[in-house]
């Protein structure tokens, strides 16, 4: 049988994760599902948080607690709890009952019935419940996604998802100091899915994901995980001087022709376009220097290129 290891990240929630446990545990009687259930505490000096899952773990042999010295966020949390999973699948999912557990049986057919590698859960969006500003920063992010990600077409990534093992590892082998999960599997994988689930109201707490936050996500997703920016300098850095040398050969070219009324002007503006071209240029060949050194530092393990 297989086993399903469930990661779940909590910052500050108690009752939540008492009801989540309590469904996990049914839906292993009642479908005759295994599941390991390991909860990483990113809130460590919160006591109700504490207490909770101290509670949880009693009388519960599949319940696991990672704690962290102080909060790291929730994709360090996750990649935390990857690390210590010992599932032949891995699900991941939030700490405050927007993601139903009671949906959890549409991820594991997905990936099951499937050739996928990873599966990721997104609302039916007429039953989506965010507020107005969290909706619009969360479009602005799947827009940055599908620019700046080399990901399948169509694909919207969630942090309700499931994976393989291997595909598991591979995010592990290649997480950087600012990660995101869901971008981290796309750069080890191409053979990923949608499901649509429900989307329910927050029971518990408040949403951690504001505005701000977002734009900051998709910001770290467009520096860490693509190289557009770089190239886009570095073809603006070479356009820009061959531009000026055109810019140039029309000042002689006119200085020669006809003459120019003002003395020292095409020197001038010769130096100028030159020096101005060769700074673009110089621009372009660091940008690609660093592109380079980038793809350097996100070379995969060969090992996490076979499936």
């Amino acid at each position: 049988m297989a086993l399903y290891s469930i990661i779940i990240p909590v910052y500050k929630s108690s009752d939540s994760l008492k009801i989540i446990v309590s469904e996990l545990s049914k839906m292993q009687t009642e479908l005759g599902y295994k599941f390991e259930i390991i909860f990483v505490n990113d809130s460590p000096f919160f006591l109700e948080t504490v207490n909770m899952l101290g509670n949880l773990r009693i009388g519960n042999d599949n319940v696991k607690i990672v704690t962290f010295r102080k909060n790291q966020g929730q994709h360090i949390a996750t990649l935390a709890g990857i690390n210590i999973a010992l599932g032949d699948f891995i699900i991941t999912m939030d700490d405050d009952l927007q993601h139903p557990v009671s949906e959890l049986p549409k991820l594991i057919e997905g990936i099951q019935t499937s050739n996928a590698e990873g599966v990721f859960a997104i609302p039916n969006y007429r039953n989506r419940k965010h507020s107005f500003w969290r909706s619009v920063a969360s479009y602005l992010l799947k827009k940055s996604d599908s620019i700046f990600l080399e990901k399948p077409k169509g694909l919207i990534l969630s942090s309700y998802r499931i994976m393989t093992k291997d595909l598991a590892q591979a995010t592990l082998n290649s997480y950087n100091a600012m990660p995101a999960v869901s971008s981290l599997m796309v750069n080890a994988s191409n053979n990923l899915i949608n499901v649509k689930v429900k989307h329910t109201s927050r029971e518990f707490g408040e949403t951690n994901y504001t505005f701000s936050k977002l734009l900051s996500l998709a910001l770290n997703g467009i520096l860490y995980y693509s190289s557009l920016p770089l190239r886009i300098l570095g073809i603006v850095g070479i356009i820009g001087f061959l531009g000026s040398m055109l810019f140039i050969i029309s000042i002689i070219f006119r200085k020669l022709a006809v003459g120019i009324d003002f003395p020292g002007y095409a020197s001038t503006v010769t130096l100028i376009s030159f020096f101005g071209g060769l700074n673009l240029f110089a621009f372009g060949i660091i940008g690609e220097y660093l592109l380079r050194i980038i793809k350097e530092q996100q070379k995969p393990n060969l090992k996490d290129l076979i499936k």
